[in-house]
């Protein structure tokens, strides 16, 4: 895009802003066949704000027509780069969960997606605790575990939010339900006039007029009595969720770096990510998410290299020799977000897990670019190091 945009004489976000598909063309047929062996639909999306907040807040405009022709004035190599990405995210087959509430108030959830470390555990009691007025504290998550529950895919794709998320919103919907259903015949009041709040279904106009959950699970599970015909005992529910096909996350990466021409060290002095994952669940997982994902995308871009001999021996198997970025190569990352609902699902999410680290690469390779402007190379590879770099500069 960088090379059309100098070709054409066109601004590099101009070009971009002019290729973007725009709101009114989703969904948007790729017409090929992507990783879940269904034809590639763009589900959603509105790029344009992403691009105006991005340009925004790196100041771009200044920073192109006034920081660095002064900067390049007084010698010093700094470059910008842009890159808008879109992110495949939550593909099927499937997902499922169990929500339960105990007889102790307490809500079990469990489903079949494993965690890496994504935070599903709170996300995951986030969304349950929405639909049951109830504090996250009180919320248990197992997940991955096929002694509780045995169906499922797994975790892959940046689809844990959108499949599993979804199942377990589902789910809880149901024991929602059974709970405003079984409350209303014990608080003899209409259904519409009760709300879930902080462990308890209360009458609105009466609040003093209340049951607690788990209270009401003990009523749910009579021992004596008779049965009315087509109950069943217990507040819980099994749900699945599959979606139609995958969501579509987006974003644009921004960097402002300084090269030293004569060592091709490299210091980023800007970062900035704004994203669109649809829904966001917890704003604050997002973002170490975005961070988790800059950090191993800086490395894939800049220092991780595997290394062979003519034998195949590999060369750096130690972290002596195969460098990873440290907390001083990682700059600060500065994140925002748009929210565009997916049609897909019904709570409107999509995936963020590699949003990170996808655009990293080429983003690198812009910025190192235009930093070096004063010489005549392209970089068509990554990863890329101080030495690599310039072998590439003085066509090696």
């Amino acid at each position: 895009m960088d090379i059309a945009a100098k070709e054409l004489k066109i601004d590099r976000a101009e070009i971009r802003r002019r290729n973007f598909i725009q709101p009114n063309q989703f969904p948007y047929n790729n017409e090929i066949i992507y990783q879940d062996f269904v034809p590639l639909v763009y589900d959603s999306g509105n790029y344009e704000p992403l691009l105006d907040h991005t340009l925004e807040k790196i100041e771009y405009h200044k920073f192109v027509n006034e920081i660095q022709p002064k900067l390049r004035a007084e010698g010093k190599h700094v470059g910008i780069g842009i890159v808008a990405y879109v992110e495949g995210t939550g593909i099927g087959p499937y997902e499922g969960a169990k929500v339960q509430v105990m007889g102790s108030g307490r809500v079990s959830v469990v489903t079949g997606v494993g965690t890496q470390g994504q935070g599903h555990y709170t996300s995951y009691a986030q969304i349950v605790a929405e639909q049951l007025g109830v504090s996250v504290d009180k919320i248990d998550v197992v997940t991955g575990d096929t002694d509780q529950f045995y169906w499922g895919a797994g975790t892959f794709a940046s689809r844990g939010a959108v499949v599993a998320g979804n199942a377990i919103n589902e789910a809880a919907k149901v024991v929602r339900k059974k709970i405003l259903k079984l409350a209303s015949e014990h608080l003899n009041a209409p259904e519409e006039e009760l709300e879930l709040e902080d462990g308890f279904v209360k009458v609105q106009d009466m609040p003093r007029l209340s049951i607690s959950l788990g209270e009401l699970a003990g009523k749910a599970n009579p021992m004596r009595g008779a049965v009315k015909p087509s109950t069943e005992p217990g507040l819980e529910a099994t749900n699945y969720f599959g979606p139609e096909r995958g969501a579509t996350a987006s974003g644009i990466h921004a960097m402002i770096l300084e090269a030293d021409p004569e060592t091709m060290q490299i210091k980023i002095q800007k970062y900035l990510v704004v994203h669109d994952c649809g829904k966001v669940i917890n704003p604050l997982i997002l973002d170490g998410q975005i961070h988790g994902g800059v950090a191993q995308g800086i490395g894939n871009a800049f220092y991780e290299r595997l290394a062979y001999d003519e034998n195949g021996q590999l060369l750096n198997g130690t972290f002596m020799d195969y460098h990873l970025p440290t907390s001083l190569d990682v700059p600060r990352i500065e994140t925002a977000h748009g929210e565009t609902l997916s049609p897909l699902n019904p709570m409107g999410v999509k995936g963020a897990g590699e949003a990170g680290a996808i655009p990293v690469g080429p983003l690198f390779a812009q910025a190192l670019e235009d930093a070096l402007h004063d010489v005549d190379f392209e970089i068509l590879e990554i990863p890329l190091n101080s030495n690599r770099v310039w072998e590439i500069v003085n066509g090696k």
